[in-house]
């Protein structure tokens, strides 16, 4: 408020002295001062991009926020699966079973806390949901999505037949009594310890059935792994008290625990290095704008060499990325595009040595970087400093390679620092144009030439 004012009264005070008096400016005053080598000429340049179309297929899930599960039948990008493997203890530790323990019911209990789907008519509609018991440990060798296969886990349901689920916020299953039966045999020692209690019961992995037939479309379900816990029901000997009794032992999904989702995608038949009409943007670990940036370097080097331009004197003032897109026939279509992308790219953990998409580092330039521009019909990214870097020989190697991928900003609520990460939770799907349509990627620089 006190600026506002402050800068109200500097208002009036200047148009007061406009209507005083009328001065004439010299407007050649200081022309010349400055040699005409120390002037920077700003220029505007376009180049065509050449997009192409790859799957981002070790998109590292291990401890992710939420289990997605589900499956999706997409006209154009084929069959999407996801499952999710979780691991789970015992509440209680130092568990005792009695005498001779005999299992009456072990049922799971989970609570699904958002849904994915493109119509309102998916959002109901029946999926069965199965849970098979686990073979291998949860460690940082199956981080990636690929990393669990049919031998993994056993394929025999722990739920016969499978529960049928219309997306409610739970759902129940009765799990098998001869794998209750297993952990009533579970030692003192392996009550006692997680480790050792994992190492016997690996946990579990979950997954549904697709839509049947050539029926399109489908639901991903997702969960916190804490929203899961099972219970034992089981009758056995009171040996202290000499009487049959029934007793109930609780399991849950403890914060810590490893997760895994695992993403499969047919649409790997769409790869391509060619110039095309349309790049799709799949959510997920599905296929997206790929862009070899060692060819937008050759690009530039040569325009710089037509130019008589020395590559390593520009300087970037903003290069701007543009992908332009056109309105679907269905303009609700529009609903499941990324409100925001941008490059990402494949980079090894110094931590612990797992593959990630990281975004680059403009995208924190501003929060609204990569952001669809409905009204121009096109996403624009900010990629100034990466293209800086890119010349100045500063970026290589696999920092050269970059996917468009739909990203989210995460906010701190104690220290206000805000991060961006790759979104790989929400399955969606856009069409932009690719090289071979008339409204082109491109690739704008803005930029100055030092003398």
């Amino acid at each position: 408020m006190t600026i506002r004012n402050i800068f109200r009264s500097a208002a009036a005070i200047l148009t007061g002295a406009i209507l005083t008096s009328c001065i004439e400016t010299d407007k050649s005053t200081g022309s010349g001062l400055l040699p005409s080598d120390h002037i920077l000429n700003v220029s505007v340049t376009e180049f065509n991009l050449p997009v192409e179309m790859k799957l981002s297929d070790s998109l590292q899930t291990l401890y992710p926020s939420s289990l997605v599960i589900g499956s999706y039948k997409d006209p154009d990008l084929g069959l999407v699966n996801a499952s999710a493997a979780f691991q789970f203890v015992p509440l209680r530790d130092s568990l005792t079973f009695g005498q001779n323990p005999v299992a009456k019911s072990f049922k799971m209990y989970m609570a699904v806390s958002d849904k994915s789907y493109f119509y309102e008519s998916e959002a109901n509609i029946p999926q069965n949901f199965y849970l098979y018991k686990l073979n291998i440990d949860l460690d940082s060798n199956v981080a990636y999505n690929n990393s669990i296969k049919a031998g993994d886990f056993d394929p025999v349901p722990l739920n016969i037949g499978g529960n049928v689920y219309f997306g409610g916020d739970s759902l129940n299953m009765n799990l098998s009594l001869s794998f209750a039966q297993e952990l009533l045999s579970a030692t003192k020692q392996e009550s006692d310890s997680s480790g050792l209690f994992m190492k016997r019961y690996k946990g579990f992995y979950m997954a549904t059935d697709p839509l049947p037939g050539a029926l399109t479309g489908g639901r991903f379900n997702m969960m916190p792994p804490t929203n899961i816990y099972f219970l034992l029901q089981y009758r056995h000997v009171d040996t202290q008290k000499g009487i049959d009794k029934d007793s109930t032992i609780m399991y849950y999904v403890r914060d810590g625990l490893a997760s895994v989702n695992k993403f499969t995608h047919s649409s790997g038949t769409l790869e391509t290095t060619e110039p095309v009409e349309k790049i799709y943007i799949e959510g997920l670990a599905g296929v997206k704008p790929y862009i070899d940036f060692t060819k937008v370097k050759t690009q530039l080097q040569n325009w710089a060499q037509q130019n008589n331009i020395d590559i390593n004197r520009v300087v970037i003032a903003k290069a701007e990325i543009r992908l332009p897109y056109e309105n679907p026939v269905d303009f609700t279509r529009l609903n499941y595009f990324p409100s925001q992308v941008f490059l990402s790219t494949r980079e090894t953990s110094d931590l612990d040595h797992l593959t990630l998409y990281e975004p680059v580092n403009d995208l924190g330039v501003f929060e609204t970087n990569g952001s669809i521009n409905r009204s121009l019909l096109f996403y624009s990214l900010d990629v100034s400093s990466y293209i800086q870097r890119m010349i100045q020989g500063k970026i290589t190697g696999s920092t050269l390679k970059a996917w468009v991928t739909p990203v989210y900003k995460k906010s701190d609520f104690y220290s206000g620092v805000t991060t961006f990460h790759v979104q790989n939770l929400l399955y969606g799907k856009a069409i932009i144009n690719g090289p071979a349509a008339s409204r082109k990627p491109k690739l704008i620089v803005t930029y100055a030439v030092m003398p």
